[in-house]
């Protein structure tokens, strides 16, 4: 993985030596504990998919559901978007990926028009997945579903659903009773930094895809000289923070990065946007992070090329060495173009984006995945789950609560009276 950094001249060797130094105990703490293997804190998410009782559930599912053509994934935020962002960039293997996540009833019928032409309940795998079992998306999605699906193949739909979710819940007693696989994920993981746990390898190895390189990169973005990349490239972000930047954009250069994008974005804002830091002082500022793809690439970047400040651009892109298309070699049209693939066009444009930015002084960071694609995104994000629990430290922000999240909720539950 290629990593560089333009950055805004205020952020200088001073500034980024100062919150290493804010980190130091922090990094210690967690190098300690990961060699320890302490479950009991919430950075267990790093290295969890380390442990052995997990890997028998990956292969014991893998060879249980042998054959599907279906994964259904029913949940929502952490417990899908990072299942969604591997599979898109992956983008290999022939079983199909269908999300259910808000309570949508145009993705209801869709999923039912899709899914009437099933005509055995072995060609799919019905994961259910909430970490406290009492996410109402979930509950919605769910009983239309399996109710679906119970009457067209009668019980034995629950013999092809895995109930996903912390131990002891009812959700997950549920899951037993009916005779369906029950997968624990560790309690103290929170959703947004639950894919390298069941929550996001099981769906992820019934889809096909090659999770032990996933995990290898994941849990290498740990190894020493990436952990001092990722307190650097902490450090720069809480330095943005700190300038009062207001934009976070994650540019996915390679569209099928986009759904990364909207992993990240949840992480980020999840995990950095509070009201209080952990003193009980109200914040009075943060980063608001949106996604790009070089589809937006005249509206965002007249935008921002025009002169918009505190935006922080984070190019991520990767070049595809399997496919490519070879452009005519014989055309009237554009014959500029001659002797071009369409990669070698696309890398061109890239590097256009990436000059302009330096021209009008934009600062940003680029990520080049250079390795095999499984393997990057595991150490991508393992590196940016870091990276994010870093950033917060600097800031004195608590990474892994969401107190205003559950506002909603109960606002949700007032309403529908339950």
């Amino acid at each position: 993985m290629y990593i560089s950094y333009f950055d805004d001249k205020r952020v200088s060797e001073k500034t980024l030596s100062t919150n290493l130094k804010k980190l130091k105990n922090y990094r210690e703490e967690i190098a300690s504990n990961f060699e320890t293997n302490n479950l009991d804190v919430a950075e267990h998410s790093l290295y969890h998919c380390r442990d052995f009782s997990l890997h028998e559930t990956l292969a014991s599912v893998k060879k249980r559901f042998k054959g599907i053509k279906y994964v259904i994934l029913i949940g929502i935020g952490g417990q899908t978007l990072g299942v969604e962002a591997v599979h898109a960039t992956l983008d290999e293997g022939g079983v199909k990926l269908r999300v259910l996540d808000t309570a949508s009833v145009s993705k209801i019928y869709e999923l039912r028009k899709e899914l009437s032409s099933i005509k055995k309940v072995s060609d799919l795998a019905i994961c259910v997945s909430s970490k406290s079992g009492q996410t109402i998306e979930m509950f919605t999605n769910a009983l239309v579903v399996l109710d679906d699906l119970k009457q067209k193949f009668g019980e034995s739909v629950y013999q092809q659903t895995l109930f996903i979710g912390s131990p002891g819940t009812d959700f997950m007693k549920y899951g037993r009773k009916k005779g369906s696989e029950c997968v624990t994920m560790p309690e103290v993981v929170g959703g947004r930094y639950s894919i390298a746990t069941a929550a996001g390898l099981v769906p992820l190895a019934l889809l096909g895809h090659d999770v032990d390189e996933f995990i290898t990169g994941f849990l290498d973005s740990s190894e020493t000289t990436l952990e001092s990349v990722v307190a650097d490239s902490a450090s720069r972000l809480a330095a943005y923070h700190q300038l009062k930047y207001h934009h976070y954009n994650f540019f996915a250069f390679e569209t099928r990065l986009e759904k990364l994008g909207r992993w990240y974005r949840q992480l980020f804002a999840e995990s950095l946007g509070k009201e209080k830091d952990i003193n009980g002082d109200s914040i009075k500022h943060a980063m608001v992070p949106a996604i790009s793809t070089s589809v937006e690439l005249h509206s965002v970047g007249q935008l921002y090329m025009s002169g918009v400040p505190d935006v922080y651009t984070d190019f991520v892109t990767f070049d595809d060495e399997k496919i490519d298309v070879m452009l005519p070699k014989v055309n009237a049209l554009a014959p500029v173009l001659k002797g071009y693939s369409v990669q070698e066009v696309a890398t061109a444009i890239y590097g256009g984006v990436i000059s302009a930015y330096q021209e009008v002084q934009l600062p940003y960071r680029a990520t080049i995945f250079e390795e095999n694609l499984a393997y990057s995104v595991g150490q991508f994000m393992g590196m940016r789950m870091r990276e994010v629990m870093y950033t917060a430290h600097i800031l004195k922000i608590n990474a892994f609560n969401q107190p205003n999240v559950e506002l909603y909720k109960i606002k949700t539950k007032e309403i529908l009276g339950i």
